[in-house]
């Protein structure tokens, strides 16, 4: 014995159509994240010579009985400082990825607060690329920046069609209707 099919829903419950210019905003969020991941690792993470002088920079600044030499027991070296920071900078890569991730699928899902989120994310990548750019001239290292850049100002642009605005919009009014029912 079979079911009769459930009816059909009303218009207002059928399910939204996402348009495509989400989808490309994901997929530029996506690509941005990426860029940002693989540019901290090449141009931080992997650049034993930044991180010493790093190490020795935060090593110089301890006071002189935490800093110890490295013959004593318990004194800071260098090589080790380097290696720790080295994992806790994998670690913040990887969870900061992770969070920009939640961000762009909750965008994706129709969620206003994490376009928002990830609009001001870029605002704050912009302005310290301008930064850099004055301050240093236009170094090989700041080109995983432009890039990062790019695709974020791409998908802020693509999040802000009048497409999207109004996917975003009836997101918020389905969900207002949905915690005013009884």
């Amino acid at each position: 014995m079979s079911m009769p099919p459930p009816p059909p829903l009303p218009p207002s419950e059928a399910p939204i159509t996402r348009p495509k210019a989400v989808d490309s905003a994901f997929q530029a969020v996506l690509a941005s994240i990426a860029i940002s991941a693989l540019g901290t690792v090449f141009t931080v993470m992997l650049d034993k010579a930044l991180l010493t002088s790093m190490v020795e920079e935060m090593i110089a600044d301890l006071p002189p009985e935490s800093a110890g030499s490295p013959d004593v027991p318990g004194s800071v070296s260098v090589a080790g400082s380097v290696g720790m920071f080295q994992v806790i900078l994998g670690f913040s890569i990887a969870i900061f990825a992770g969070l920009m991730l939640l961000f762009a699928v909750k965008m994706r899902a129709g969620r206003n607060w994490a376009r928002i989120l990830l609009t001001a994310y870029t605002g704050v990548g912009v302005w310290s690329f301008l930064s850099a750019m004055a301050s240093s001239g236009a170094e090989l290292e700041l080109m995983w920046s432009l890039a990062e850049v790019a695709f974020g100002v791409t998908a802020v642009i693509y999040m802000f069609r009048p497409e999207s605005t109004r996917y975003f919009a009836e997101h918020k009014q389905r969900r207002l209707r949905a915690r005013q029912r009884p």
